[in-house]
């Protein structure tokens, strides 16, 4: 890859900041929204990562940076503030 993301990168990171915001906001309206999302997203993440026959990378990523964005929690980073939270 070059000093520029791929086209590929972006567009995880656009779907990951889309549905994130999504949460969010049914989140405002329902406080459980969130923690149930965060609970089938993490079912979804173990689903392709053990059940897939590809190379489910860029799937796995996208689960875990929105995941990232909507707890602030990164594996590289430690802990950060939420997408937006302010």
């Amino acid at each position: 890859m070059t000093d520029q993301l791929s086209d590929l990168h972006l567009t995880k990171r656009g779907v990951a900041i889309l549905a994130t915001c999504i949460v969010q906001t049914l989140d405002e309206s329902d406080p459980t929204y969130q923690e149930r999302f965060l609970k089938k997203l993490k079912a979804a993440y173990h689903e392709v990562r053990d059940n897939s026959e590809h190379d489910d990378i860029p799937t796995l990523e996208l689960l875990a940076w929105t995941r990232s964005f909507l707890t602030g929690f990164s594996h590289t980073e430690g802990q950060q503030k939420p997408f937006l939270d302010d």
